[in-house]
């Protein structure tokens, strides 16, 4: 993100329906519009933005995020699901989840968790040490490109999950990164879980929750 022709400007918000709780809206951008199915709470500051991996998307690992958007509003977070204009484009994807955060700002939140999955733990590592709304950084099966300024992130928290089993990115990648990583950081690894965590949702859910709860 060294390029400083990598600027984005909000120009407005399109929101959408109300459903089942929750609104899909769309950021208008310098350059383009950003997708975000918006979960909020009622005069919270703080909140939880969650992005996805490099195909993109909106519920992230073991259905976590659409979870989180189902309870934590009840414990006082708002929660973002972002869905990114160019998937796969690294600086892109990281100036979308920059953008969204300003975002959250700009209505009220004042502190953010970030949670990424896949290619999106390099996007909210490198996000997370470029904003000073984020406090806690989640990186579930997180890959190793991108994510080499995780040094930079102390002293904010971060928590590193991975399974055992995952066959697309080795457990590694987030042992390699939790060596590399500042205190505070915690690293969680899924005995025999793949690279979705599939059938581990309720143990993932209670883990990040409990952690963003006191962390973020």
């Amino acid at each position: 993100m060294a390029d400083d022709d990598l600027k984005m400007r909000i120009l407005g918000v399109d929101p959408g329906d109300e459903v089942a709780g929750s609104c899909k809206l769309h950021l208008r951008t310098s350059r383009g519009a950003i997708p975000v199915i918006m979960h909020r709470a009622e005069n919270a500051s703080r909140a939880i933005l969650c992005v996805c991996g490099a195909i993109g998307g909106f519920d992230g690992p073991a259905m976590l995020y659409p979870r989180l958007g189902l309870i934590m509003p009840h414990t006082g977070f708002a929660v973002a699901r972002m869905n990114y204009r160019q998937p796969n484009e690294f600086d892109e994807c990281v100036l979308d989840t920059l953008a969204a955060l300003s975002f959250l700002k700009g209505t009220g939140h004042e502190r953010a968790a970030l949670i990424g999955h896949s290619f999106g733990g390099a996007v909210v590592i490198n996000a997370g040490t470029l904003s000073p709304v984020v406090t806690a950084v989640v990186a579930v099966s997180s890959q190793l490109a991108g994510a080499h300024v995780v040094g930079e992130l102390a002293p904010k928290p971060l928590l590193l999950i991975h399974g055992t089993a995952d066959t697309i990115l080795s457990d590694e990648c987030s042992r390699m990164l939790y060596e590399r990583a500042g205190e505070p950081k915690m690293l969680k690894l899924f005995d025999g879980a793949d690279h979705r965590l599939s059938g581990r949702g309720d143990e993932l859910f209670t883990l990040v929750q409990g952690w963003i709860e006191s962390r973020a």
